[in-house]
């Protein structure tokens, strides 16, 4: 058994690190215990080429990326640490995230569910923004089946330790070992029925939308409670066939650019010359 312990933090030793490597004393010693320090790879922001959409096709910028969705499709397990920064995860998580549509057309290989749980250390409480939900949608999007996210407060480096909640970091890596599944949802949280994520819209006329995975339904209120209806026909973005939907979208879309590509530089022509002047950094 290959387990994948991603740590997506910058500080050495951090709280992000010391989980990962807790985690992994919980398994079993004749398991292959690898890290990853995701700061540690370079990747480049998206360039919205489209080139990579086609089957097979992995993405064209020459960076790091394919080297890390290898360790993914070789893993059989994986642990991820992300901290919270300013309402939502570290950086290193949104670029990984907009390369994703690199693997849309490509699911097969993809389509494993391996088991994935998710720890997310943040420093001030009320400031976790949107880290959960981003944290467990870019497992997600690699099709990794997330069996347990565990928010935790820890400030400064090696506070995770001394925390309420370390029992229960013990006890995530421990579910990796039977395949089990943790919720750690307060109580009284409500949370989408298809994703568990707590972003939701709520409409009039008891409507109901998820903003990460466009799950829809119904909703009902009273005798002090809240419940959530999920549509039998509900889209499921988070499944090999959802994700190769939208690779089929963003396929369709590259199509419609090549086919109309002139027509686009007639349009985009006149602000060629716009009255306005580019800002350029200074540099060193």
């Amino acid at each position: 058994m290959k387990v994948l312990g991603l740590v997506a933090s910058p500080r050495k030793l951090g709280n992000s690190e010391i989980i990962v490597r807790e985690m992994m004393k919980v398994l079993p010693a004749d398991w292959q215990k690898d890290l990853l320090r995701l700061n540690d790879l370079r990747i480049d922001r998206c360039k919205a080429c489209y080139a990579c959409l086609a089957a097979g096709r992995r993405c064209i910028i020459k960076d790091d990326l394919n080297f890390f969705l290898d360790q993914i499709l070789a893993a059989d397990k994986v642990i991820l640490a992300a901290p919270v920064y300013f309402l939502g995860p570290q950086t290193t998580l949104k670029l990984i995230n907009d390369r994703m549509i690199s693997i849309q057309n490509d699911t097969a290989a993809y389509a494993t569910g391996k088991q994935c749980v998710i720890v997310i250390p943040h420093t001030v409480n009320g400031w976790e923004g949107y880290a959960r939900e981003s944290s467990m949608h870019f497992a997600r999007f690699l099709n990794l089946n997330v069996t347990g996210v565990l928010t935790v407060r820890a400030t400064l480096p090696g506070d995770v330790t001394k925390c309420e909640k370390f029992a229960d970091i013990r006890r995530l890596a421990a579910s990796l070992i039977d395949g089990s599944t943790l919720d750690f949802t307060p109580a009284d949280q409500i949370c989408c029925p298809d994703c568990g994520s707590s972003l939701l819209q709520i409409f009039r006329r008891n409507a109901w939308r998820c903003a990460i995975c466009d799950c829809t339904g119904s909703w009902k209120a009273g005798d002090n409670e809240f419940k959530l209806r999920r549509s039998d026909d509900a889209h499921r973005r988070f499944t090999p066939e959802g994700m190769a939907e939208h690779g089929r979208t963003l396929t369709q879309i590259k199509d419609e650019y090549i086919a109309r590509r002139e027509e686009v530089k007639t349009m985009q022509l006149p602000y060629q010359k716009a009255a306005a002047v580019w800002l350029e950094p200074a540099g060193d």
